[in-house]
């Protein structure tokens, strides 16, 4: 994997593959629409999929996307890619909330989560190989982007879920001991 995935992605696989099953499944806040861990974690698993079959697709076809990109998707990509900061309390878009899931134990969690985020890396390796430094895929908010550009998303967006998964994780702990 990437080293610019890889230090954001692995503090997140070692976090949940410690928990149990029933901690996987506790939410910090019941009735408040919070995330238990392992929703967090599929919701990151969504995103990796989101970009993989984006970036696919563009394999595929062999062209390079169009850049549309409107004054909002400008704010938003540098807001996020330029200053590394994504705002808390935004809902994720219905794609990418995690409504089904199985669940599982933190190890088979964290070996899902890797395994989506490596297969979405080799994407964006071929994609690199294929298109070079131009646009490959594009972000239902930030529009086109660069392979560089989409790593650095995913790095800020695991970032920005690391604190939540490390509460939800104390919470479910805390909450077992009651």
């Amino acid at each position: 994997m990437h080293p610019v995935l890889k230090s954001a992605l692995q503090p997140l696989a070692t976090q949940i593959a410690t928990v149990s099953k029933e901690e996987a499944q506790a939410h910090p806040l019941p009735g408040q629409d919070r995330w238990s861990p392992q929703q967090i974690i599929e919701h990151l698993i969504l995103t990796y999929k989101l970009t993989s079959n984006s970036v696919s697709r563009q394999l595929e076809s062999g062209r390079v996307v169009k850049n549309h990109r409107r004054l909002l998707k400008f704010l938003l990509r540098a807001q996020t890619l330029g200053l590394g900061y994504m705002p808390r309390g935004v809902p994720a878009m219905l794609a990418v909330r995690p409504l089904e899931y199985t669940p599982e134990a933190g190890p088979a969690i964290a070996a899902r989560f890797l395994a989506a985020a490596e297969e979405m890396d080799s994407l964006l390796v071929a994609g690199r190989k294929k298109f070079g430094i131009q646009a490959c895929g594009e972000h239902p908010f930030f529009g086109v982007m660069r392979i560089d550009e989409w790593r650095r998303y995913h790095a800020i967006h695991a970032r920005h879920h690391a604190s939540q998964l490390h509460k939800a994780i104390q919470n479910a702990r805390s909450a077992s001991r009651v």
